[in-house]
């Protein structure tokens, strides 16, 4: 993904201020230096040059990583630690490979859509024979990718993928077609809360938005290529690729923060090295809307999801305190390392809870799911919704 004369490049940018130290969401739990952003910037200096062995304890170190660009949008040298900690990951599976688990899902559930909701499926069935806490709504494991047995709270799989419940063109529910976007709807959204995507669909129809939804796409990748795994991760940015490839369209839609990042950034970082023709169609990609720690630092959208909130008519916009404080999801990090995640959500909830607001919206599946978790593990009545949910409910009145 990365070589190694940029990873020591990179990490020698570092001047130890402790900046990123103080922002760190893993270091304000941890409280131990090697776990914090500085820690992992100096770690992966010594792996990249040799001077220190990849190791099951570097795996740990750089698996206790939300990816949540709260260091980069705070360090005065411009290191982006992101791209550290993802080059040192992917070195670590070349060397050391990945979880049994992890290469079956990534080599061959995710690249196939149909095999992937069967899997799905099988694993939602056999959740019904395990005991069960808390809302019962809320009890399934949808996926390999589960806090086994922890007590996390996981939403139960949608009977029917929102895949199914739309042809592959959509037209507008109001007069002419005045713009053709593409839907890339994710896997949270398309198998397990289709309610966003429908209210996507409405809302895109309603201004006038003929919608194309190609039923060969697939994941986005991001839990791939995060793990460090750069082969499957292509793999599936290909497919995704020449799932939109038929279609002249304006734009293409996301409803999700993370699928976001890997359309717009990722994609670009793992096309380094490939065809220019490849390079080119990458960069062809455009997403819109959202707001959580791949939005706000991942993409640098702040103001519009606020605004669009502030607009809402029957919304009254409350501000929290440090809203832009990881929720402590990380996709796959929460699920390693839930009792941490834990700690960190509980910042989170506190912030929500402080505001008296009946409901949080946010722009990010992954962050809804760790939200709904942490507030219903507390009893909270607060409601978490999408922001296009809030936008859908808002024009139906």
């Amino acid at each position: 993904m990365y070589s190694t004369k940029f990873l020591i490049q990179e990490a020698e940018k570092c001047s130890k201020c402790g900046v990123c130290v103080a922002v760190c969401p893993v270091f304000r739990e941890m409280q131990t230096e090697t776990y914090s952003s500085r820690g992992k910037v100096e770690v992966a200096k010594a792996l990249a040059s040799g001077e220190l062995p990849y190791s099951h304890y570097s795996e740990d170190i750089f698996g206790k990583c939300l990816l949540c660009l709260t260091c980069k949008g705070a360090c005065p040298a411009g290191v982006d630690q992101s791209k550290l900690v993802l080059g040192i990951r992917a070195e670590l599976a070349r060397r050391n490979g990945l979880p049994l688990s992890k290469k079956v899902a990534f080599k061959y559930l995710l690249k196939n859509r149909s095999l992937f909701e069967k899997a799905l499926k099988a694993f939602s069935y056999l959740q019904k024979f395990s005991s069960s806490k808390g809302d019962s709504q809320l009890r399934h494991l949808p996926f390999f990718l589960s806090a086994f047995g922890k007590g996390r709270l996981i939403p139960d799989l949608s009977a029917t993928p929102l895949r199914r419940q739309y042809p592959e063109i959509i037209p507008p529910s109001r007069g002419p077609a005045k713009l053709r976007v593409g839907l890339f709807s994710g896997c949270f959204i398309d198998f397990v809360d289709p309610a966003i995507g429908r209210s996507l669909i409405r809302v895109l129809g309603r201004h006038g938005a003929e919608v194309v939804f190609p039923k060969k796409q697939t994941c986005c990748g991001i839990p791939v290529f995060m793990s460090g795994d750069v082969e499957n991760g292509l793999e599936l940015l290909k497919i995704n690729l020449e799932a939109f490839a038929p279609y002249d369209l304006d734009a293409v839609v996301v409803a999700c923060a993370t699928c976001g990042t890997a359309l717009k950034e990722s994609y670009k970082t793992l096309a380094v090295g490939e065809s220019q023709d490849l390079q080119e169609r990458v960069k062809a990609f455009s997403a819109t809307y959202h707001d959580p720690c791949h939005l706000n630092r991942g993409q640098g959208i702040q103001s519009q999801p606020r605004n669009v909130l502030k607009n809402l008519s029957g919304v009254d916009f409350v501000e929290m305190r440090d809203p832009a404080r990881c929720c402590g999801g990380g996709g796959s990090f929460s699920f390693y390392n839930y009792d941490l995640s834990k700690q960190i959500g509980r910042r989170k909830v506190e912030d929500i809870e402080g505001t008296g607001a009946s409901t949080v919206a946010t722009g990010c599946p992954g962050c809804m799911l760790q939200l709904k978790d942490q507030l219903g593990q507390k009893g909270s009545p607060v409601e978490v919704k999408h922001l296009i949910q809030l936008v859908d409910e808002a024009e139906a009145r």
